[in-house]
Order: structure tokens, then C-alpha cells, then sequence
């Protein structure tokens, strides 16, 4: 670490470095980017499947089936860079109950909610099309970087889980 100067904080000095740390903003930043990225190649592509449709499918494929319906709306409903509700989760799922990607959408329904060879092939299109825009993003990292990148994301996302839901760390 190269140190430019000190600061005296409550009698207490610290060495202030040039080298830039990982902040809220950084991960909001590389998120509205990558994100930007996803919706312009799919409108480029000519594809109807959304940005949000294709994070649910990808989600789904990880995460699914979903015995509980409710359990995979208040997942999506919880994730902010989506910017949906829980109304927003079930129009989302609804919208691609309709085109064919999903059953069991109903928030209360049986369930479970599942991907259809429908949606899976869709994701599998996506897939093909998005791949080569990730390795020039990724791709100048080691994967060392990549996985410490991935542990310190991991560690920030459950922090902030615990923190937001009262628990301590």
C-alpha cells in the first residue's frame, strides 16, 4: 500500500492509501452496467424475454424447482437490482407463465414452480447469446480474482441480509 498522508482521528492516526477500496457504489455501478449491457444485446437480438425474465431464469435453473410458489415471489421480491414488489414478482412470473417459461406460478398455488422445456430452451438461447459479451468482462481477471471477488460479494450480500432483518454479526 502506498501511503500519500495521515489523519488523526480521535487521537488515533491512519494511513490514507491511493489505492481505491470496494464500495456500495462500485457493486451498484458494475451491476447498472453489466445490466445495461443484458438489455441492450437482447433488444439488439431482437428478443422479447426481459432482463428481469432472463435473472428469474437464470435464478430458477440454481434455485428450482420451488416447492412453495410464495418462497420463490419473495425471493425475487427481494432482490432490489430488479426493482420489483411482490406485485412486480407476480407479474413477472405471470408474464412468463403466459409465454410458457414457468408453471406453478400462482404465489399461492401448489406449486411447485418450475422451468418448462419451453423456458429452459429459452434460457439456453440466452445463454448463447450472452456468454461471449461475459468473457471480456470476466475475462481480464484470474480466476483467483474471480473467486475472491465472488467469496467478498457472497460475504457483503449476507451481511447486509443480516443487518437489514435485525440480526447481528
Amino acid at each position: 500500500m502506498q501511503v500519500v498522508g495521515r489523519t488523526v482521528v480521535a487521537d488515533q492516526e491512519f494511513a490514507m492509501s491511493t489505492e481505491p477500496t470496494l464500495t456500495g457504489r462500485d457493486i451498484a455501478e458494475a451491476e447498472g452496467a453489466t445490466t445495461a449491457l443484458l438489455e441492450a444485446t437482447l433488444t439488439a437480438q431482437g428478443f422479447t424475454t426481459t432482463a428481469n425474465e432472463y435473472a428469474a431464469l437464470r435464478a430458477l435453473t440454481v434455485r428450482g424447482p420451488i416447492a412453495a410458489p410464495a418462497d420463490f415471489h419473495r425471493y425475487l421480491a427481494g432482490q432490489r437490482q430488479l426493482g420489483v414488489d411482490a406485485a412486480g414478482a407476480a407479474a413477472l412470473l405471470a408474464t412468463m407463465a403466459d409465454k410458457g417459461f414457468i408453471t406453478g406460478a400462482e404465489v399461492d398455488g401448489p406449486g411447485p414452480l418450475a422451468l418448462t422445456a419451453a423456458g429452459s430452451a429459452e434460457l439456453k438461447v440466452l445463454m448463447e447469446t450472452t456468454t461471449p459479451l461475459t468473457r471480456p468482462i470476466f475475462g481480464g481477471s484470474t480466476p483467483e480474482e474471480l473467486a475472491i471477488a465472488h467469496r467478498v460479494l457472497t460475504s457483503i450480500i449476507d451481511r447486509a441480509n443480516k443487518l437489514r432483518t435485525g440480526q447481528t454479526l
